[in-house]
């Protein structure tokens, strides 16, 4: 049985004047899903929550959640809360009257209102912080006060808006695996827009990548990762060689003077192609050293060298082919300096063709 539609955009634009933000977007996000909108400022994902949320309206398209079209229904109509970047706390009040704020606007009962704002701090963690006040608490701290504030309304579906933007490095990797246990705890559908790859790669059971307002690629992190399909997704998630290369009726690539390779793409002889091949996927060998000989090998020479902790990155020149490669440190991991003979070798079928 095919999972129902928490979210469904149908050709949506949106145009300030002359300038399209979001141009014929059509998804569907499913009930329950972690649904990432990924890609570089101005790309339109902030303008497409936006369209969700209600605070914006399509210019074309229709918006609709759970099969209802929204159509110029405000925001406290629909089955929604919005999370933003900045917190919106209000700094006189407790965490207590943050939460409850919408409920009470509502006019429900003291006690309702209690034990739902007792029960949205206990799934974020901050039992027993009820009588403080925003500055009293730490960024995190501050970001689970309003996730509290919008999953005490019961919404169906609940926008995040780089959230996590303000928090510093080791605390925004903490806040997204807590993001996605919470998710999974509470079971409904989040929307969540970053321009980071790897917040949304972490958290995300699938990813909607955006350039220029249009939706380039929907599918697992695994998905676009692995198997992007333009150039312009291979090179914003993550780091990656980008190779140029000419077909040869052969079935052999063709990258520049002399540099011959193999790769498990279909594509005629004298095609013109780009390939896209991952740092991690390629080795590192002394030049003197034996390679499968199934795999692809280039003589090459490092010209840079780069210590990350975890893992070291080379850039090798192979006559005039320029390969990055990364490498874990780990015990044993032979290493390499700048100016050292290599090869650099990997399988014919990591390399991924992504324009032709």
């Amino acid at each position: 049985m095919t999972p129902a539609a928490a979210v469904e955009l149908r050709g949506v634009s949106k145009r300030f004047d002359d300038v399209t933000a979001v141009d014929d977007v059509s998804l569907q996000i499913t009930d329950g899903e972690f649904f990432s909108l990924l890609g570089p400022s101005g790309c339109g994902k902030t303008t497409t929550l936006r369209m969700i949320a209600g605070l914006e309206f399509p210019t074309a398209g229709s918006v609709r959640i759970f099969g209802d079209d929204m159509g110029l229904r405000p925001p406290n109509k629909r089955p929604v809360n919005t999370v933003f970047q900045s917190y919106a706390l209000f700094p006189h009040m407790t965490v207590h009257d943050n939460v409850a704020f919408g409920l009470q606007m509502r006019k429900l009962g003291r006690d309702d209102v209690r034990q739902r704002v007792a029960s949205a701090l206990s799934l974020v963690q901050l039992e027993g912080e009820q009588r403080r006040r925003p500055r009293q608490l730490s960024g995190g701290q501050q970001q689970r006060v309003a996730l509290a504030r919008a999953l005490v309304n019961e919404p169906r579906v609940l926008l995040l808006d780089e959230p996590l933007g303000a928090l510093d490095l080791k605390l925004r990797q903490a806040m997204q695996l807590e993001l996605k246990d919470l998710q999974s705890r509470v079971g409904i559908t989040f929307i969540y827009v970053t321009h980071d790859q790897d917040e949304a790669l972490t958290m995300s059971d699938r990813i909607g990548v955006m350039h220029g307002g249009r939706l380039l690629q929907v599918g697992t992190p695994e998905d676009i990762y692995e198997r992007p399909r333009s150039p312009v997704i291979a090179d914003f998630i993550g780091d990656t060689n980008m190779l140029s290369a000419t077909a040869r009726h052969d079935g052999h690539m063709v990258l520049g003077p002399g540099q011959v390779v193999r790769a498990n793409v279909d594509v005629p002889p004298g095609a013109q192609v780009v390939l896209t091949l991952r740092p991690e996927r390629l080795r590192l060998f002394p030049a003197r050293d034996s390679v499968d000989p199934t795999d692809n090998a280039l003589d090459a020479k490092v010209v840079r060298r780069v210590y990350l902790g975890n893992a070291i990155t080379y850039d090798v020149d192979a006559a005039g082919v320029t390969l990055r490669v990364r490498q874990r440190n780990a015990p044993g991991q032979r290493s390499f300096a700048v100016g050292d003979d290599v090869k650099v070798a990997w399988t014919t079928d990591a390399a991924v063709l992504v324009d032709r």
